[in-house]
């Protein structure tokens, strides 16, 4: 038995195609990326950036959800959730980053050209980006964050960080200091959830990268995520044309984010993927001194590697689950609903929490080779809390749980 389906997951669910994409892509990022580690390490121009355009331009996921007519692979009906989790599980074993990156261009591509919520217009003017150029297309978005400064509009108890204003056929945006969820420094496209003056409904707004006014502040450090390289923005009476405006309200944006969090999901499944050859190496191969004694057959370390085991399988069938409540709207609703929204939100936060406290007890059993860079190890815990932090605060994420199922009105 493949290594991979000791954890259960829904394998029935999945297309030929999607197996086959997941072996392909098992293989492309055991050769392309996780046997260059040890010699690159996180080395962007070396590995990680080829690896990104192998990922999305070679294998064709940033083409996925675009109609046949436009360039694409006209894969956009619900079901692409199995295809998006089994892509980004194996393409997260090797580095969440890149994960992290492609979860960004196919939620606005499912968001944009899902068949049943089909935009057109804007299909027809984005889908060129993605489908006709040689090099990776990287997607960021703009979303709502703590408010420092009082007066800052806001969306669910988070504040807007870009102000927009709608003058004819022109929409002008505005805004300091604005944080992107990634590659701030380099990033293609921005999809940016805007306050609109004088209205209360936000509206999202695409915004190219190489827009007059958009200004990119200085790539800033971070312990994670290698393969986005983040900055902070500033707009300054950015203009972009009326069709920009990718949808006004909650809907869109709640069907995005759906379908980001079914990425990222994946992404940490596929981490742990990762940590479970680890620490089954590990476990194969030592003996505990003076007792000479395999390492996974004493009775302590063998419960702890039990109890790695567990969290591992379950955090991989939360992400094949939210994949089956995107791929069955008529049973579980649309994605754009609260309630699939506050459902990839509950198992987004809960993949991460089990997947930091998972690799945190792997690297307790593997003592110093558990933080030790040639391990690998340390990297997937880096990654895993610096994609907490762009989560957003638990807590936080609590109130909205408590909004959908309790009905608070305050918080």
């Amino acid at each position: 038995m493949n290594d991979l389906e000791l954890f259960p997951y829904p394998k029935h669910r999945l297309q030929a195609t999607d197996l086959d994409l997941a072996a392909s892509l098992k293989g492309l990022v055991e050769k392309q990326i996780m046997d260059k580690r040890l010699e690159l390490k996180e080395d962007y121009e070396q590995l990680l950036k080829p690896s990104l355009g192998k990922l999305m331009v070679e294998i064709g996921l940033q083409r996925m959800f675009w109609p046949e007519k436009l360039g694409g692979e006209e894969h956009n009906e619900p079901g692409a959730a199995y295809t998006v989790v089994a892509a980004l599980e194996q393409v997260g074993r090797a580095d969440i980053g890149l994960a992290f990156q492609a979860a960004h261009s196919l939620a606005l591509q499912a968001a944009l050209a899902l068949e049943a919520n089909y935009m057109e217009q804007q299909c027809a003017a984005i889908s060129p980006l993605f489908c006709e150029g040689t090099q990776p297309l990287i997607v960021s978005f703009i979303l709502p964050a703590f408010a420092e400064e009082e007066g800052v509009p806001e969306w669910r108890g988070k504040g807007l960080q870009v102000k927009a204003r709608r003058s004819g056929d022109t929409w002008e945006l505005n805004g300091a200091k604005v944080r992107p969820t990634c590659s701030g420094a380099d990033a293609d496209l921005f999809g940016v959830w805007c306050a609109v003056e004088g209205e209360n409904e936000p509206a999202f707004i695409l915004v190219p990268g190489d827009v007059p006014g958009l200004t990119r502040g200085e790539e800033f450090l971070k312990t994670g995520l290698a393969a986005s390289r983040n900055a902070d923005l500033g707009f300054a009476s950015v203009k972009v044309p009326a069709s920009a405006c990718a949808w006004r309200g909650d809907e869109g944006l709640y069907r995005l984010l759906s379908w980001y969090y079914l990425g990222l999901a994946a992404a940490a499944s596929g981490a742990l993927l990762a940590t479970y050859e680890i620490i089954k190496e590990w476990g194969d191969n030592r003996v505990i001194k003076g007792r000479g004694q395999i390492f996974k057959e004493n009775p302590l370390t063998g419960a702890l590697m039990g109890e790695i085991a567990k969290d591992i399988a379950v955090v991989r069938l939360l992400a094949y689950n939210l994949a089956e409540i995107l791929a069955e709207p008529g049973a579980y609703g649309d994605a754009g609903s609260l309630a699939v929204f506050t459902s990839a939100l509950i198992i987004v936060h809960q993949a991460y929490v089990a997947a930091e406290n998972t690799i945190h007890h792997t690297m307790e059993l593997m003592a110093s080779a558990g933080y030790a860079k040639e391990w690998q190890l340390e990297r997937y815990w880096r990654d895993v809390k610096t994609v907490q932090c762009y989560l957003g605060a638990y807590e936080l994420a609590k109130h909205d749980f408590a909004r959908w199922f309790y009905g608070t009105k305050t918080l």
